[in-house]
């Protein structure tokens, strides 16, 4: 059995894609991966093919703490046609200096004294001067020797109040650098890493089996809890069962999974039916209509089956409760209701449930002890 200790934060990131990737695409596929790099562990994406807006849709999860911080790298895989772009980014060599031509030595006696003027040396033709070295514009131009492409800073504090407790998308700049002809490189932003983030407070006493363990099951479970607190239908039913050993007229509302009887008066909750506990409902008409074929169900001893515009839930253990309604329109409505509830009630997970407290209670504060407006659900850094 797992002990309960200090409880943590989760945060859940998912990286959606890119967006608006301004490099020279090849014309070959080109594989990219995306790494995650909190300073204590990196987690690398499957590979997806480079494109100016590209789906990476994968998701992370982090222990929250004080310094949070963390690094998406993007890197592109060093294939053939890599290589050959980056071959050609090297200078072409110097060409090789020519040999000087020297004028022959003259010969010496007579032979000498009676031959022509002497001629001026010659010189050798000077080479033609090196035209600039242009620098293709190639992917492989904008790429660190280990095939770093761009990658982006998060710095989760700044982020944290517009997460707490919901699903948050932005955007992050993804710098990276080019190389240029002086052999220096310019830092410069090539596009936009576009994440969604969902901060899980610490909840105490809740195992971590029992925690969501992704962003899904985060977001799916405080939609859950939100149907829970939502009230579908009221009106007046007559109940026998339950906490009634008698017919008792009552003023009912279904709110979420529970049917809750209220005080007229006081308008205080009285009781409470968990209708996830229900296995069935039926219409006693129907019951009764098929009472005489094979198999049908008895009739009850006191007759409740009869009793005009009446159903009943059933619960396990052949546990009954009757109602009936004062008008047949009524009666089709609750009807209506309980059909599409019984066996369709959504898990309401406890996690799920100490935020809706939570977040009640932060609601509860006075404004000026509030934490600041969380802003809007998207936007950029």
């Amino acid at each position: 059995m797992e002990k309960p200790g200090k409880a943590h934060g989760k945060v859940f990131v998912r990286v959606l894609g890119v967006r608006g990737l301004k490099v020279p695409l090849p014309q070959q596929a080109t594989a990219l991966t995306c790494t995650l790099n909190n300073g204590i562990h990196f987690v690398t994406t499957p590979e997806t093919r480079l494109s100016k807006d590209m789906r990476i849709d994968q998701e992370f999860e982090l222990i929250e703490h004080n310094k949070l911080e963390f690094t998406l790298t993007l890197k592109v895989r060093r294939d053939q046609h890599i290589a050959a772009q980056s071959q050609a980014l090297a200078p072409p060599p110097a060409p090789l200096p020519q040999p000087t031509v020297s004028a022959p030595k003259s010969r010496g006696g007579m032979l000498g004294f009676f031959s022509s003027s002497p001629k001026k040396q010659s010189r050798a033709t000077p080479p033609p001067p090196i035209p600039p070295h242009k620098l293709p514009d190639n992917l492989a131009r904008y790429l660190k020797q280990d095939g770093t492409l761009a990658r982006a800073l998060i710095s989760f504090k700044d982020v944290a109040a517009r997460c707490d407790s919901r699903l948050f998308e932005t955007s992050y700049p993804l710098i990276g650098q080019r190389l240029e002809v002086s052999g220096g490189h310019t830092t410069m932003e090539l596009g936009e890493i576009v994440l969604q983030m969902f901060r899980l407070p610490p909840l105490p006493g809740v195992l971590s089996n029992q925690l969501p363990q992704s962003l899904d099951e985060c977001h799916r479970g405080l939609r859950h809890v939100a149907w829970h607190k939502v009230t579908y239908f009221e009106g007046t039913l007559t109940q026998n069962g339950g906490d009634c050993a008698t017919w008792r007229r009552r003023r009912l509302r279904v709110i979420g999974a529970n049917l809750v009887a209220f005080n007229d008066v006081t308008k205080k909750a009285t009781a409470t039916i968990n209708l996830k506990k229900a296995i069935a409902v039926e219409d006693n008409q129907d019951s009764r209509a098929g009472a005489l074929s094979p198999g049908a169900r008895s009739m009850d001893d006191d007759g409740m089956c009869a009793v005009e515009r009446s159903f009943r839930l059933i619960f396990p253990d052949n546990q009954q409760i009757f109602f009936f309604a004062d008008t047949d329109d009524e009666k089709a409505k609750w009807l209506e209701v309980f059909r599409a509830l019984v066996g369709h009630i959504p898990p309401n997970p406890l996690w799920a449930e100490l935020i809706w407290q939570r977040q009640q209670e932060i609601g509860k504060q006075p404004p000026h002890t509030q934490m600041s407006s969380p802003g809007p659900s998207k936007g950029r850094r």
